[in-house]
């Protein structure tokens, strides 16, 4: 018994469509109604043909959910049940069986919800519908207009009986349909929220496994354009970078992509820096722009509040997929990047964000369907530029997430301006904030870097090498733990993907060290995984923020800016490398290379930045004194730890200035202090210090030298860049307004601005070429000349 009920539910289970499945349930249900409509006629009619007739249809009904099940002819199948049973066998019952006054009507129904629920080509269902209501129309008709053709029920009691027996077998035999129909829909509902969750799985660990490997490309790179001197391997790192932030940002449409077909993708609102974002466009697409020798213009009003809160990752992605397309498209003219405020209620800013173009335009019936996903337009004019088509698609529906649509505007073979406008809430402006300007450097600062790659950590040291922090580095969560144990560390960066532990579960044992000795030390999460939901759930588990791979070195000194001690930082100016002349250089090698200094190898750690020279120089040679003192008091005490840190210290300090006999000779003391041979320590220890303040004397004769000459490295550096002047300027001004140019117009504004200053009539100027208003701000430059 239990073997035949195994086999009958396997009999329906085994089918995937849900067609199929309620063939033969609906086939099932049919013979069921079938065999006791047949009991039902032998109490309600004196002939035996109903009885038959049910019987027939039971029959029928079984052979051919058999027939159907072992060949797979499933519409065949449909069809003979349709016109078979629910046409001729129902329509010889209804007259057999007391007609329009008998139980027949209702099973009707039976008939249309096949048809609704079976046939999957829409005109086939239409077709058959039609068919099924007629025939049944068809039927009532001839029996109420020929009643004769009708048997009749012998007494009201048989009648009664029939028709309470209808109502309940129709409306448990459909309700019964439904609970199955809801219940495999439920299932398959189920297997797709697993398939879904599987997928989502399955792109975070192909997320992390292809941006781990990415963020050793880039960080490398980047090591490599700092430190290169040939201009050709420059060049070739330019393209490598390129390529792989291409490779980056495609990997992330695609995640995008998913996610929000998932309906995965959240709002997730924070406090950010506006002008921050602006800056940071307008920093990376200028270089596009000097790449592919266009103009590019930041447009913004004067008087945009800075702070806000909203979503800025999906500000920034949709910001970023419409000036990636500007450029794409453009091959010659100019792009402008405008941000205009159109309401203000002191709470709630409207913005306008826009992006338009002088390149090779949209046609019109092309514009509609460019934000459908993998669309391009014109692909036989487009084929030689590379896409997936996706960047758009994702970006209107990211527009929608935050409450906004983007819009289009655009003229074929002239250009083409997308906009949309958001409302964000005032933020707060956060005191430890970075600038773009602004770098850092905290050589007395030790954090922890925790990865199980030795290479993302390489590449972590080696970004972080110019801010002179010291950074020691662990390949587990236990080594981690040891590495606590023994040294107070400022920050700690914890990779969350790890084999033995995971950065959540580490992150709790170090909370619980840190109660035990009274401290909270910041802990850094690296993973990535780019997912908003994944960002929230490390926040609310207790890690102080979260950097994703691959690294970008400015959100990396962003952050360490923000939760290092303010004691240990100090920040620094971001300002343009100054042009020294070949023969200062010489001069400055001669002064250092007597104090066994290399100053090559000191401008190849740090891209040949002499002012970040400079301010380590300064540091080396303020804290000598203070720390050649404490070491000896060390050595004397024979506390041979604290000697092995502080030289290790020391070494670090002696690399980055280029003290390459103090570097080695620290190298070797640490070494030897750690072994607590105080033999070898004593010994050696005055060499050591004789070095050391060689160093520091040759660092102090150099930043003598550098302080005579620094004014006239300066009044050459000011006059770098200066292309045109005042008049060269307004001439051009005049010629593009006169000529309806508004995007260049806007750039000689700008320029003339940061030139003589923002004066009224510049601000004239620019509003009335704002409004397109030429004629008034031709009469406002016009003044300029005077």
């Amino acid at each position: 018994m239990n073997k035949l009920i195994t086999k009958l539910i396997n009999f329906y289970k085994k089918e995937t469509e849900l067609d199929v499945v309620f063939f033969k349930l609906l086939g099932t249900a049919g013979a069921i109604i079938s065999l006791i409509g047949a009991v039902q006629s032998i109490f309600t009619l004196t002939d035996w043909a109903g009885f038959f007739i049910n019987m027939a249809a039971a029959v029928g009904s079984v052979v051919l959910v058999l027939f159907v099940d072992r060949t797979g002819h499933y519409l065949i199948g449909y069809l003979i049940t349709s016109f078979g049973i629910f046409m001729a066998l129902f329509g010889m019952l209804f007259f057999e069986m007391g007609g329009l006054y008998g139980s027949m009507p209702y099973f009707f129904s039976f008939g249309i919800l096949f048809t609704l629920l079976m046939y999957r080509t829409p005109w086939i269902r239409i077709v058959m519908l039609f068919i099924h209501v007629i025939f049944y129309a068809g039927l009532c008709y001839i029996a109420y207009y020929r009643p004769e053709t009708v048997t009749p029920f012998d007494t009201p009691q048989a009648q009664y009986v029939d028709q309470l027996t209808g109502i309940f077998v129709a409306s448990v035999g459909i309700g019964i349909i439904f609970l199955m129909y809801i219940r495999e829909y439920r299932k398959q509902q189920r297997l797709a929220q697993e398939s879904s969750n599987a997928k989502s799985i399955l792109l975070a660990n192909i997320s992390h496994e292809v941006r781990t490997p990415i963020n050793m490309l880039l960080g490398m790179n980047e090591m490599i354009a700092r430190e290169a001197e040939n201009t050709q391997i420059l060049e070739y790192s330019q393209n490598v970078d390129v390529a792989g932030r291409q490779l980056l940002f495609m990997i992330n449409q695609f995640l995008d992509l998913s996610r929000i077909d998932m309906g995965k993708e959240e709002v997730f609102e924070e406090n950010f820096d506006l002008k921050n974002l602006i800056d940071s466009l307008a920093l990376f697409y200028r270089k596009e722009a000097d790449n592919k020798h266009l103009d590019f213009v930041v447009d913004t009003d004067k008087d945009l509040p800075r702070y806000f809160v909203g979503d800025v990752r999906k500000l920034n992605q949709i910001l970023m997929n419409l000036l990636s397309n500007a450029f794409k498209y453009t091959k010659e003219g100019i792009v402008v990047f405008s941000i205009h405020k159109l309401e203000d209620n002191g709470g709630n800013v409207k913005m306008r964000f826009e992006v338009s173009d002088t390149g090779i335009g949209i046609k019109k019936e092309d514009q509609d369907k460019i934000f459908e996903s993998f669309e391009r337009s014109d692909i036989v004019r487009n084929r030689g530029i590379e896409g997936t088509g996706l960047g758009l698609a994702i970006s209107g529906n990211l527009a929608k997430l935050i409450g906004s649509q983007i819009k289009v505007k655009s003229k074929y073979g002239e250009g083409s301006q997308f906009w949309f406008d958001v409302a964000l809430r005032r933020g707060t402006e956060t005191e430890t904030e970075i600038s773009l300007n602004e770098s850092f450097i905290a050589p007395e600062a030790v954090i922890l870097a925790v990865d199980d790659n030795n290479m993302n950590l390489t590449v972590l040291k080696s970004l972080l090498k110019r801010t002179l922090i010291k950074v020691d580095t662990a390949q587990s969560a236990q080594e981690c733990y040891e590495l606590c144990k023994d040294r107070d560390y400022d920050l700690i960066f914890m990779d969350y993907m790890m084999p033995d532990v995971d950065g959540i579960e580490a992150l709790k044992e170090l909370r619980r060290m840190d109660k035990d000795s009274g401290k909270k030390t910041p802990i850094i999460v690296l993973t990535a995984d780019a997912t908003p939901e994944r960002k929230k759930l490390f926040l609310e588990n207790g890690f102080d923020d979260y950097l994703l791979k691959p690294l970008d070195v400015e959100l990396l000194e962003s952050t360490l800016i923000r939760h290092l001690p303010e004691r240990l930082v100090t920040k620094i100016e971001k300002q343009t490398q100054i042009e020294v002349p070949e023969e200062t250089l010489m001069r400055f090698k001669q002064i250092l290379s007597q104090y066994d200094i290399s100053f090559d190898m000191a401008m190849k750690h740090l891209s040949g930045d002499i002012l970040q020279f400079v301010r380590i120089a300064e540091f080396f040679a303020e804290s000598a004194k203070k720390n050649m003192s404490e070491l000896r008091r060390f050595i004397e005490n024979k506390d041979y730890e604290n000697v092995a840190r502080l030289t290790h210290s020391l070494k670090g300090n002696s690399g980055n200035v280029g003290a390459e006999d103090l570097y080695y000779n620290a190298k070797r003391l640490e070494k030897r202090a750690k072994e607590s041979d105080g033999t070898y320590v004593d010994a050696a220890s005055e060499l050591f210090f004789m070095e050391w303040e060689r160093a520091r004397t040759g660092l102090v004769a150099f930043l003598s030298e550098f302080e005579k000459i620094k004014p006239s490295l300066e009044e050459v550096q000011d006059t770098v860049g200066t292309v045109l002047d005042k008049d060269e300027l307004v001439e051009r001004l005049i010629d593009a307004i006169n000529n309806g140019n508004q995007a260049p117009a806007l750039k000689y504004v700008d320029d003339l601005a940061d030139k003589v200053g923002e004066t009224d009539v510049i601000g004239e100027i620019r509003r009335c070429i704002k409004n397109i208003d030429f004629d008034k701000a031709e009469e406002f430059a016009l003044k300029l000349k005077r």
